[in-house]
């Protein structure tokens, strides 16, 4: 207890000499202390903004780290990034070797699915891609796929990545076609493709016509189609197109032709019925130019008409002028024909292109209106200058030659046509062909041949309009060549007798070997006689 006290007294002076203190200490010791404790404040004021700072310092390097690691394990794989496609084939997670083996089996597939349809009305046409040589560029693809996000800083790569899986990428396939194929196949199909125009058609049976229809003929214009072709190429599918076309229209439609009603132009020949090779060749001749149409502005070939005068075209051997002579040869008569057309021709008025006579005079028409054929030098042609058809109608039978031509009418049923033939002179025999014959005796002479006298004629055209004539023209000329006797004459010499020998006495000679020998010659007379006109003629047959 006495212990106690005493710690209680010293506490209560202690106490009361600090307060003595206190009011006994100077106002500049007051001031010293309140500026260390305000440093001391400072000091712990910054010493905590300084462990906070360490603290929050740490918790961002900490957090960068974990950024880092986790863009380089979303960056650094050896597979397509996710959200990336190649022509809407998901190929995010695969290896460029398994993208690559996918999408070239499903090209594959694609390819052999795929095919262009040429397609013209009823008529169809495929061109499959394989044809076309299309080929894909996969690899390219699948590389560029492959290349996204792998270039530039951590942070932009990891961007692209972020952003491709987002908003998802597809990248489409390049391919190739050859253009030269498609220019081949479209030709190729225009072989099948092409239509002619068919004109109407007109037949005469029974003495009446039956028509056709026309039909346009339509061509593919194959550098039009080329682009429609390439144009699907380019969308990588299939499809059909209709190809850009040309049309034909017909030279005659069934309405020109129901037009052919009026017969314009006829003419007849005679012939006998004892020549049997001839006979056959009027009727072969007309048979093939029988129902020939020839449109407006159309020229008709004789030539053409009759086809190859050959024996496989079922003509004979006739009567036929070789060099001014009449030989035996092939299709002998058909220029019989030739001239009857020639008439119905003249007489329907329709304009003659080409027209020869023959070399001599024939029998069967007037003289300056025959007509020949004759190789490739000799032809009759004529176009018809109207607006409408004209129908040929040909036939042999009973004696006759008879060639109509049905047309149009356009003139008056007073309208006439005649003809009417005028001599302009006559073309003397040239000096006759002599013949030597060394087996005939001097003074022997035979004509084996009898020549013509030529002559040269000229035709008019006399147009009359209900009995009155309106116009006489000179319409065409004609030259007949004149042909020369044909002689033989002898040149054998006569014999003469020899002398008799006067009768001597015989003597004695002495023996020798001389022979007597013949020494006479016979002398022949090469000469002959000069021929006057020369024959122009060109060789061969009419």
């Amino acid at each position: 207890m006495p212990q106690q006290r005493n710690r209680h007294n010293n506490r209560n002076n202690q106490n009361n000499h600090t307060a003595y203190n206190s009011r006994n200490v100077t106002p500049k010791r007051t001031q010293k202390r309140t500026e260390k404790r305000k440093k001391a404040k400072k000091k712990a004021f910054f010493a905590g903004i300084l462990a906070v700072g360490m603290i929050a310092g740490g918790s961002v390097f900490a957090y960068g780290q974990y950024m880092k690691s986790k863009m380089e394990e979303a960056v650094n794989v050896n597979t397509i990034y996710s959200g990336i496609s190649i022509n809407g084939t998901d190929v995010s997670g695969k290896t460029k070797e398994e993208a690559l083996q996918q999408l070239q089996q499903e090209a594959d597939v694609h390819l052999g699915n795929q095919k262009i349809t040429i397609q013209q009305e009823d008529k169809i046409w495929d061109i499959p891609f394989s044809d076309l040589d299309v080929k894909y560029d996969i690899e390219a693809s699948v590389e560029q796929a492959w290349e996204i996000g792998r270039t530039g800083e951590l942070k932009d790569r990891y961007k692209v990545v972020t952003d491709v899986a987002q908003n998802k990428e597809d990248i489409p396939i390049s391919y190739t076609h050859d253009k030269q194929k498609v220019v081949e196949k479209l030709q190729e199909i225009a072989t099948e493709f092409n239509v002619e125009a068919q004109d109407s058609t007109i037949t005469r049976k029974n003495g009446a016509f039956q028509i056709t229809e026309e039909q346009k003929g339509y061509a593919m214009d194959v550098d039009k189609t080329v682009p429609k072709v390439e144009e699907m190429l380019e969308q990588n599918t299939g499809g059909t197109i209709e190809p850009e076309i040309t049309i034909t229209e017909p030279k005659v439609t069934k309405a020109d032709n129901e037009k052919v009603t009026d017969l314009i132009g006829t003419y007849s020949t005679t012939y006998s019925a004892n020549a049997a090779g001839r006979n056959e060749n009027l009727r072969v001749g007309c048979a093939n130019i029988d129902g020939t149409v020839i449109a407006p502005g159309e020229v008709f070939s004789m030539n053409v008409g009759l086809g190859p005068q050959t024996y496989a075209n079922g003509y004979k051997d006739a009567g036929v002028y070789v060099n001014g002579k009449v030989e035996q040869g092939v299709a002998g008569g058909v220029c019989q024909v030739t001239s009857t057309l020639y008439n119905a021709v003249i007489l329907a008025e329709l304009e003659v292109v080409e027209r020869y006579p023959h070399s001599m005079t024939v029998g069967y028409v007037p003289l300056g209106r025959d007509a020949a054929v004759a190789g490739d030098y000799k032809d009759l042609k004529f176009r018809n200058d109207t607006e409408y058809p004209v129908y040929l109608e040909a036939y042999a039978r009973d004696g006759k030659v008879v060639c109509n031509l049905y047309g149009h009418e356009i003139h008056d049923a007073g309208h006439k046509v005649d003809f009417e033939m005028v001599f302009d002179g006559t073309i003397p025999k040239p000096a006759e062909k002599v013949t030597q014959d060394a087996t005939k005796p001097e003074g022997y002479r035979q004509v084996t041949y009898t020549g013509k006298t030529g002559s040269k004629v000229s035709t008019y055209k006399i147009i009359t309009e209900n009995g009155k004539q309106i116009s006489k023209e000179w319409f065409s000329s004609s030259t007949y060549r004149a042909t020369a006797d044909e002689v033989t004459v002898g040149t054998k010499k006569a014999e003469v007798a020899p002398t008799p020998a006067p009768e001597t006495t015989p003597t004695e000679t002495p023996e020798t070997n001389e022979q007597t020998t013949d020494t006479s010659t016979t002398t022949e007379n090469t000469n002959s006689e000069q021929q006057g006109e020369v024959d122009s003629t060109p060789i061969g047959a009419e």
